[in-house]
């Protein structure tokens, strides 16, 4: 990929950032789905039956989980009801739906009732979060990250997410080298920028250098939203894994 083609965005370093999902109580279903579409997380399609699903509470927010241990498959609830089944290692779920406020969030072996962990959150009203699992251990501290929406409806946003605690800052280029996309990324730390909407390879290197050490491809559309998670793979190899953005469908229940 030339460096023109990646050059026209915005960048940020910041791994905190506010994510806008305003939703008008007045509007139609009609006018929620598009506000989501402009956001780039893509939704789920209706069941039989139903031309739109209920829009969220005004005082939504969203809350996905990555799991970035190697140690299993597990489920995720939320103030103990079921949300999320057999996520992967090195998987993100898609973004829940929840109200704004304090929440209990537990992670659980896949199809088992005790916990491996649980921790508390305070989710903000309209805004996004991701929460990185690093292990499965009682004492784990979650990495938390407030993710940004894309404000520009022609191009794709792209956030790297640092999970990988032994790999040390890193960067991220084109497979060829040419253009570097993110720079000196560290641990727990997430970064974004606009770029345009094109499919391409990227490698993970150590800051400064050009060996790759992950690489993942990345085919993106205009509005969408993308992650790139940098994770400890097998035999201390760093992974790195592209993934869209997703919502969960919206029943209302």
């Amino acid at each position: 990929m030339s460096t023109s083609a990646m050059c026209a965005r915005t960048h940020s370093t910041e791994s905190k950032v506010d994510m806008q999902f305003s939703v008008s109580r007045g509007l139609l279903p009609m006018m929620l789905a598009a506000s989501l579409t402009c956001l780039g997380l893509g939704a789920n399609a209706q069941p039989a039956g139903l031309l739109y699903d209920p829009e969220p509470p005004l005082d939504s927010a969203y809350v996905r989980v990555v799991l970035a241990s190697r140690d299993g498959v597990v489920d995720v609830r939320v103030d103990g009801r079921p949300r999320i089944q057999k996520l992967g290692a090195g998987e993100a779920s898609e973004y829940m739906v929840l109200a704004a406020g304090q929440h209990t969030l537990s992670v659980h072996p896949a199809g088992k009732p005790k916990a491996y962990l649980s921790t508390t959150l305070d989710v903000v009203r309209g805004r996004a979060m991701t929460v990185a699992f690093p292990a499965l251990q009682v004492d784990t501290l979650p990495v938390v990250f407030e993710d940004k929406a894309n404000s520009n409806k022609l191009k794709a946003l792209v956030a790297v997410y640092h999970l990988d605690a032994k790999a040390g800052p890193l960067d991220v280029l084109t497979a060829d080298g040419n253009t570097k996309v993110f720079s000196a990324v560290t641990y727990g730390v997430a970064a974004s920028i606009q770029v345009n909407p094109i499919s391409t390879e990227l490698i993970a290197t150590k800051a400064g250098e050009k060996a790759p050490k992950a690489r993942t491809t990345l085919t993106m559309t205009q509005g969408g939203t993308y992650s790139i998670l940098l994770l400890p793979g097998d035999g201390r190899k760093l992974n790195a894994r592209a993934t869209q953005n997703k919502i969960e469908r919206y029943t209302g229940k």
